[in-house]
């Protein structure tokens, strides 16, 4: 029975080339198997699987707890391999369900931590900016085909000298810190190792939150979902922000108690809220967030990108050929 790494046929035809040539340095026979949806595998095969790559194209159409029929029949076929020693992950985050039954069999896992944060920083950055420079109010307008100038008593404040807190000091915090610096803003990243990092002004713990929000004008969520962050931002923590202060979330529609920002946001305590990620996925039509005046959003796409992909597939390359040298992986998640 040769070793085999599983991945989807289209990866392996558009990097044949780079494929072949780290096989053929390997220091010990590696096959390739194709993964196809339809396609039937014996019991051989599936005992052969070693390594793992569940890619962006394998991936699309999966919903935040529910896998596309692709998704489906690759997990299945996963979770059946009972050689299967590393897996390579299409995103940044554990929390998938999917994800669960080889984190409890203790299979070496991998994410794509920092192949997507340029796409998700630069939505960040976006839905700040629109937010603070009434976008919202012109895009209403212009649905209803009204020339509407925003009145000089609504005139939105200069963003230079305004201060955002972002949860998150990692790729995608550190990009939109990097963003706002350059435009006056000041930054406090909140992170759970309190160290200095690059752009931004104060570094601190995540237990200094209550403390900042008061003077908070753009609270920022750019970080993972655990029991920690699960419903961090919720209706006591909204109400320490200062009327008037702006919501980004890239991170996990759980990190905020969903029904206490719609009524922040209701109630116009809050400017208005970008938001990319959401308590339930798809959102349910019957949600207030759909038609709240200052509410943007996207559907969990803010990662969407040509050089996602790109970057997410030479990721795995570059493991691969880590892995069969039995070198320590990019992204390689700690156990425990």
């Amino acid at each position: 029975m040769n070793a085999s790494i599983l991945i989807s046929r289209r990866i392996a035809d558009e990097y044949q080339e780079v494929l072949a040539d780290i096989l053929a340095r390997a220091p010990r026979r590696f096959e390739v198997l194709h993964y196809e949806p339809g396609a039937h595998y014996t019991a051989g095969r599936i005992a052969g699987i070693e390594a793992a790559f569940y890619s962006r194209d394998i991936w699309e159409g999966t919903q935040a707890k529910h896998r596309s029929p692709e998704a489906q029949a690759f997990w299945s076929l996963v979770d059946a391999a009972p050689n299967l020693r590393w897996l390579q992950l299409v995103s940044a985050g554990l929390d998938h369900p999917a994800y669960q039954p080889s984190k409890q069999r203790g299979i070496r896992i991998s994410t794509a931590a920092g192949t997507n944060a340029e796409p998700v920083a630069l939505n960040g950055l976006a839905g700040l900016l629109m937010l603070s420079r009434g976008f919202p109010h012109w895009l209403r307008a212009q649905q209803r085909r009204e020339w509407a100038p925003i009145r000089d008593s609504d005139l939105p404040r200069d963003l230079g000298g305004q201060t955002a807190v972002i949860v998150g000091v990692g790729h995608i915090g550190t990009r939109i810190a990097r963003g706002l610096q350059a435009l006056g803003v000041r930054t406090i990243g909140l992170r759970r190792q309190v160290q200095r990092a690059e752009f931004f002004d104060e570094v601190l713990g995540l237990e200094a939150i209550d403390g900042l929000l008061p003077r908070c004008d753009w609270l920022v969520l750019a970080c993972p979902l655990s029991e920690q962050t699960r419903h961090l931002v919720n209706a006591r923590r909204l109400a320490l922000l200062p009327r008037g202060a702006g919501l980004v979330n890239i991170a996990r529609g759980e990190i905020v108690d969903e029904a206490a920002l719609i009524a922040a946001l209701a109630s116009g305590h809050l400017l208005g809220a970008y938001l990319d990620v959401f308590a339930q996925e798809p959102l349910p039509p019957e949600s207030p967030l759909w038609s709240l005046p200052h509410v943007l959003m996207t559907p969990h796409s803010a990662s969407a990108s040509l050089g996602t992909r790109q970057r997410g597939a030479e990721l795995f390359l570059r493991n691969l050929r880590l892995y069969l040298q039995g070198d320590t992986l990019e992204g390689e998640v700690t156990r425990g």
